[in-house]
């Protein structure tokens, strides 16, 4: 086709044709006429070996391992030693000395059934309490001066402790307010009455993260915290 063409007058002025690329030819790359690869299909497994009807394979991994048989050893050649001094007097057919028997084991304390809780109320409890607070050292002449062992005095304590714990649940503070306030009485009857200004100095040194040495200083006990706290800010309030 022409790149022009030619009016059938002369008043008409020459229109040219856009290019035609799809009539333009290109040579094609040389890949173009490889032939294509095929993909080869992947083997068939081989058949399962045929097993003999009533044998029972086990996987090899699931099997223990070999027992490795020790040969023999050989005897000793050497001889032991002969016997000097006076250990060879000791006849070899003489019995080991006897083994100390173990000390008898310490019955446990027998905790009296029912507890004496008419002798030991509350707040009794609760000031002898206070009185192992401040000197753990003394707690057996302590529990001997309030004819009491060891093991009766753990069962009262825990028997009025759950007996607060069960009046909390039911939303009664009264004997737990009756128990704080009769702990403290006991520490202020042994060290003195704590005063506004010493719980002062201790809040400051509970801010500082120093209580411990704060409650030595003032000479109180690291269990009273809880109910010296809440018997001052009862005494606040009022």
């Amino acid at each position: 086709m022409p790149d022009t063409l030619s009016p059938t007058s002369a008043a008409d002025t020459p229109t040219l044709y856009p290019a035609s690329p799809w009539l333009t030819w290109v040579p094609a790359p040389d890949y173009w006429n490889v032939a294509p690869t095929m993909f080869l299909p992947p083997p068939k497994p081989a058949p399962p070996v045929p097993i003999p009807e009533g044998v029972i394979l086990i996987p090899t991994d699931l099997l223990p391992p070999p027992v490795l048989e020790h040969a023999p050893r050989a005897p000793a050649v050497i001889p032991p030693p002969q016997l000097l001094g006076p250990v060879a007097d000791v006849a070899a057919s003489e019995p080991p000395a006897s083994v100390p028997a173990p000390a008898p084991a310490v019955a446990p304390a027998v905790v009296p059934t029912p507890l004496p809780l008419d002798a030991f109320p509350l707040e009794r409890c609760a000031r002898l309490d206070a009185a192992l607070a401040l000197d753990p050292a003394a707690g057996p002449s302590i529990l001997e001066q309030h004819h009491l062992d060891h093991g009766t005095w753990r069962a009262l304590r825990q028997h009025w402790q759950g007996a607060l714990r069960a009046a909390l649940r039911v939303g009664d503070p009264a004997p737990l307010r009756a128990y704080d306030d009769a702990y403290v009485g006991e520490l202020e009857r042994v060290r003195g009455a704590i005063t506004p200004e010493q719980h002062a100095s201790l809040t400051r040194a509970s801010e500082r993260g120093a209580r411990a040495e704060g409650l030595a200083t003032l000479g109180l006990p690291v269990a009273a915290v809880l109910h010296m706290e809440r018997v001052l800010l009862r005494r606040r309030a009022n």
